[in-house]
């Protein structure tokens, strides 16, 4: 759902960022979010730890708010080139809207780049997701996760090493056997 929410804001933003006739325009877009990327996000977790209520809202939303930055530079360098194309400035002329430009268009054309990303992106929201059961943000602590599993079998780790290394291997497979879908589907 993180990973979802990202795209949901971070695609748009890329876009307008791109696609910006005007200098400024990309600059109001993309200061922003360079300052939001400065910051470390285990940072940001821990400091939510402190301060915000737990639960999966919560986790949804620092999730998205740490990875939007990245996705929109990501997206944004990839439809740079495919914006400055003389068949867009084509259809620009001929009256087509900018969404229609920007996702009949430009959108299509990036596809390979939001594709290959998205795997990387659930990775990451995966790792983030996972530190915020571990720090306690995400999840009650009796729940059926594979962090709070880590977190909640620690202290048994010389007894039965099984408990703890389990659910950190299966998140590992899981990051992994999400990022081989993606790079598959990039090159199909």
């Amino acid at each position: 759902m993180a990973t979802g929410v990202s795209y949901a804001v971070g695609v748009p933003l890329a876009l307008v960022a791109a696609m910006a006739r005007r200098r400024w325009l990309d600059e109001v877009v993309m200061r922003p979010l360079d300052v939001v990327l400065a910051v470390p996000s285990l940072l940001v977790l821990i400091l939510v730890a402190g301060i915000a209520p737990r639960g999966y809202g919560t986790v949804v939303v620092v999730v998205a708010v740490v990875t939007v930055p990245d996705l929109v530079r990501v997206v944004r360098a990839a439809a740079l080139e495919v914006a400055s194309r003389p068949a867009l400035e084509a259809m620009r002329l001929q009256g087509e809207t900018r969404r229609r430009l920007a996702f009949g268009y430009v959108v299509p054309a990036v596809a390979p780049t939001l594709v290959a990303d998205l795997g990387v992106r659930i990775t990451t929201s995966l790792y983030l997701v996972a530190s915020a059961g571990f720090l306690g943000v995400g999840v009650a602590p009796d729940a059926a996760d594979w962090a709070v599993m880590v977190d909640r079998n620690q202290a048994g780790l010389f007894l039965i090493p099984s408990a703890v290394v389990v659910p950190a291997l299966l998140i590992i497979a899981w990051s992994v056997g999400v990022n081989l879908v993606f790079d598959r589907a990039v090159r199909r």
